[in-house]
Formats: C-alpha cells, structure tokens, sequence
C-alpha cells in the first residue's frame, strides 16, 4: 500500500495547489480534500444523490403506460419502459460479422448501465426477468439445445451473448438495488401484496 501511495504522490491535487495556487485556491482545495475524506469514512457516496434526482425525472406517464386491463400487469402489450429495453437488448444480443463493431465495443457498458437504472427506478425489475424476450430465447435454447443458423444468425453465439448480457445486468441490478436501500433506511415503503381469486370456469360461474 505504501509504494503504491508512493507512486501516485505526483497526483495528489492539494500539494501541488500548496505550492503552485493562490490562497484562494489552496483553501479551497483543502476543504474539498477534508470533505472528501469524511465522506468516504461516512460511507456517503453522490450516487445514491444522483440516483434520486433521476428517479423524479420519471414521473412521467409514457414510462410506465396504462394500467393494465387485467388489474395485475402488461402481458402482451408493449407500454412499460422495460419491454422497450428488452427489444433494444434482443437486438444487442445478435451476433455481428466480421468487419463490425458491437455495441459494448462502441460504448462499453454504459448503455446496460442507463438502461438498469431506468429499469430499477421504476419498479419494473422483477417483471424485466420474467417478460424479457432474451431471456426467454435463452431459457428454450437451454432446454432444447439446438445449435442452428436462423436468418442467418448462428443461435449459439447470440445465446452465449444473451448469457453475458445476463450476468452483467444482474451485478448491475445488485449494486443499484444496494445503494437505493441504503439510502431510503427506514423510510423504504412497505410492499403490498395483492391475492386474487382463482378463475372460476364458465359452467361453474352460471350456477
């Protein structure tokens, strides 16, 4: 730990401002590094900031549609952010040729990233996992395991880049799941869970 904080002695800001800055600056600098420190003993982080000023970006209806006509969720209507996700994902998820670039090679995570975020803040995680149409190819592949060319695309490569999206968006979800319960403590709003009745069949329900 030592010959590292010897290497990177040079890149310490408040020394250098100390011999090169105004009094101004050096004050200012200063303050900026105690600040820092106490906020990292704290545990504080601007993340979690950062992840609430989104959240109250998104009240808007368009994010999360209608309310559903089966009272419970979308099924196949296609309103919610999520299913807009999962089509951008289906199509990342396919193979690309030989000259092209893909989309993580262009812009690294940071598309999964904004996306789970999105995700996460409206609610819309758990019905993500279960509705996700890479997923769920992912899922029958595993089952019937069929290695064939559809449309010429080769239906191993894109299962085996649907698995690694998977894992990615998992840790992601993990650690935006982490910092948002940190933050609420024990405001976090109680989960209410509705019971529905069993459909009764028709030959039942004239009696």
């Amino acid at each position: 730990m030592k010959r590292l904080e010897a290497k990177y002695t040079a890149l310490h800001m408040v020394p250098l401002i100390e011999r090169l800055g105004t009094p101004q600056q050096i004050a200012i600098a200063r303050e900026g590094d105690l600040l820092t420190k106490e906020r990292l003993c704290c545990g504080l982080s601007m993340f979690e900031v950062i992840l609430t000023r989104v959240r109250g970006f998104l009240d808007d209806p368009i994010w999360r549609g209608p309310l559903p006509s089966n009272g419970v969720m979308h099924v196949d209507e296609c309103v919610e952010f999520h299913r807009l996700w999962s089509a951008m994902q289906f199509v990342y998820c396919i193979p690309v040729g030989a000259h092209e670039f893909t989309v993580e090679q262009c812009f690294g995570d940071g598309l999964n990233w904004a996306g789970c975020m999105i995700i996460t803040l409206l609610g819309q995680h758990r019905r993500f996992d279960i509705l996700d149409f890479s997923y769920h190819l992912l899922k029958v592949q595993k089952h019937d395991g069929k290695d064939e060319v559809i449309k010429s695309v080769p239906l191993k490569k894109m299962v085996d880049r649907i698995r690694k999206y998977q894992i990615l968006n998992d840790e992601i979800f993990a650690i935006l799941n982490k910092y948002l319960k940190s933050g609420d403590g024990e405001n976090m709003p109680v989960e209410h869970v509705r019971c529905f009745q069993p459909p009764i069949h028709q030959s039942l329900a004239s009696n």
